[in-house]
């Protein structure tokens, strides 16, 4: 059964607190994961670039982080590090989404909790991020999805 066909009619429930910034140059991917996640009852915002994604989480922290690791401005890898050392990432969950396997084989040296290869199944990445953003940063463990 597809996203949709199971989540038309029905809408979890998610505290206030299940805000996620999704960050991603491809607004259609933006478009995209924010369009489910609201479905799923999450509050989304959305940044093309890591320097957006700054300015968002400075005026909010969200529960999770869904990042691409390949922008223009500001990557996902100069986010990571500008990001911790503020200590805006301090207990929030990052799942990394990318199609670039290198980029893919790089983020053993950045501290992320999750990472779904792009193309992605959307099933499989609002799972992954509920998973994280139902434990309101407070995740432990690592899972990377590689698509065949």
């Amino acid at each position: 059964m597809a996203y949709s066909d199971r989540v038309r009619g029905t809408m979890a429930t998610h505290s206030s607190d299940s805000y996620v910034l999704v960050v991603d140059d491809d607004p259609a991917i933006r478009g995209l994961v924010a369009d489910a996640l609201r479905e799923q009852g999450y509050t989304v915002d959305l940044a093309a670039h890591g320097r957006e994604a700054l300015e968002a989480m400075r005026a909010r922290r969200p529960s999770t982080v869904v990042l691409d690791l390949m922008m223009p401005i500001m990557d996902g890898f100069s986010f990571m590090e500008a990001c911790h050392h503020e200590q805006l990432c301090d207990n929030v969950p990052i799942v990394v989404i990318s199609a670039v396997h290198d980029a893919l084989q790089r983020i053993k040296e950045v501290p992320i909790h999750a990472c779904v290869a792009k193309p992605f199944d959307l099933d499989e990445l609002i799972r992954t991020i509920t998973q994280f953003a139902s434990r309101n940063g407070h995740a432990n463990g690592y899972i990377t999805r590689e698509r065949d």
